[in-house]
């Protein structure tokens, strides 16, 4: 729960702890990578870590930030009366 609440008090960015403990607890939540040059790419949480290993250590971009999808940042928001 405390990470939802830091997460909409983020605006919905992501930091790599939060992702692990989606990844852990809310594995189908859909995160927003977006990369320094390549298009950004949607993702359930479990598989961020792996993607962005694999972009990473293959040179073929970076990381800008992560966050969660403007529709399940509102949902979030309404769940916990976040106005």
């Amino acid at each position: 729960m405390k990470t939802l609440k830091d997460i909409i008090s983020q605006m919905g960015f992501v930091n790599s702890l939060q992702c692990d403990e989606l990844a852990e607890h809310f594995p189908h939540t859909r995160i927003v990578i977006q990369w320094g040059g390549m298009p950004r790419e949607r993702v359930s949480a479990f598989e961020v870590a792996k993607r962005i290993k694999y972009v990473e250590d293959n040179d073929i971009d970076y990381v800008r930030q992560c966050f969660i999808c403007s529709q399940e940042y509102n949902m979030l928001k309404e769940v916990f009366r976040v106005a």
